[in-house]
């Protein structure tokens, strides 16, 4: 079992994506945890650059599906271009919210829709005490010494400070490649803030951003009742990509599991009973598989009972987490968590 600095692999297993097929490297990161993967195709440890993407877990559009955001784009774009390719290297990091956690990223997405888009997200990460970006890019300059690296990366990005943190772990970057996609009004003010902040991405269009379709308050975190292990510490608006030209509207009810020091997210539709689920997550389905996983297909499946019914309630459970939900987790799925 390789290990380099705190990063320690622990397998390895053929992935036939969309676009090709790949070698997975899953490494713990035994500093903070976490886990971190690894994909690559042809041989990465030849002298020749390395076509690379270093990329940032982002549940809610690699997962749930939502549309708020251009990180599950850019992920099946990077694997693609590598695939063409025939040689090259995805680092996947699971730092959800530029590197400050789910939580953050949550509370972001709150105060900018209660502000009816008035701040973007650096503004709200500022007014929460936060970094811009809190990421640490140590685990790929580790990954890149247990795989064999030696080429530098010619890096699939748009975000020049991507180029900085990477330099500052002794990672050579020989340049940059873009992965730019069109906004559309679901993730246009998103976009706007990055574009204004210097990612090379194209210029903002005059489309404007989509309406919400109920008001969102902003609120400090409150225990939940009669569950006083729990805090709920968020609720936003997550549009969902859907097979019409429009998405379909959730609520995103967030809590944090004092106990187990872990984050429990509710999915909402609609209003009264409907369908009632806990949804279990693999993390190796976060990648644009060539075969959709049991527990997508099992998500899809019970996405179309809720929005054929028009009311339901999704529990998710942490990714490859073995153990059973206990009665107090489950106890979520019935709060009334909605904005009154």
């Amino acid at each position: 079992m390789p290990l380099h600095g705190s990063l320690l692999e622990t397998g390895r297993l053929p992935l036939e994506t969309r676009f090709g097929d790949f070698e997975a490297v899953r490494f713990l990161d035994l500093k903070r945890g976490q886990p971190v993967w690894t994909l690559h195709c042809g041989d990465p440890t030849t002298g020749e650059p390395v076509l690379a993407r270093v990329h940032s877990s982002c549940v809610t559009s690699e997962v749930f599906g939502a549309c708020d955001c251009d990180c599950a784009e850019q992920l099946d774009s990077a694997l693609e271009a590598i695939a063409l390719r025939g040689r090259g290297i995805l680092f996947y990091l699971m730092q959800e919210g530029r590197g400050a956690g789910f939580v953050a990223k949550a509370r972001d997405r709150m105060m900018v829709q209660a502000s009816r888009d008035r701040i973007h997200t650096f503004e709200a990460y500022e007014r929460m005490g936060l970094p811009h970006d809190a990421r640490s890019y140590r685990e790929v300059a580790d990954a890149v010494a247990v795989l064999g690296v030696k080429a530098p990366l010619l890096l699939l990005t748009n975000n020049p400070d991507k180029v900085l943190g990477l330099e500052r772990v002794k990672v050579a970057v020989a340049g940059t490649k873009r992965l730019r996609h069109r906004a559309s009004p679901w993730n246009q003010h998103y976009l706007t803030a990055k574009y204004d902040s210097g990612h090379e991405l194209h210029a903002p269009d005059a489309l404007g951003s989509a309406p919400l379709p109920e008001p969102v308050v902003w609120r400090e975190p409150r225990m939940v009742p009669d569950l006083p292990n729990f805090a709920q510490v968020a609720t936003y608006l997550l549009p969902l990509r859907a097979a019409g030209p429009a998405p379909v509207w959730y609520r995103c009810h967030v809590y944090y599991d004092l106990l187990r020091g872990i984050e429990r997210v509710v999915l909402e539709h609609g209003e009264g009973g409907g369908v009632q689920h806990v949804q279990r997550q693999r993390a190796i389905e976060r990648f644009p598989l060539a075969r959709r996983g049991e527990r997508l297909a099992e998500w899809h499946e019970t996405r179309e009972k809720i929005e054929s019914l028009g009311s339901g309630r999704v529990l998710f459970i942490a990714p490859d987490e073995n153990a059973p939900p206990d009665p107090a987790t489950l106890r979520l799925l019935d709060q009334e968590a909605r904005d009154e």
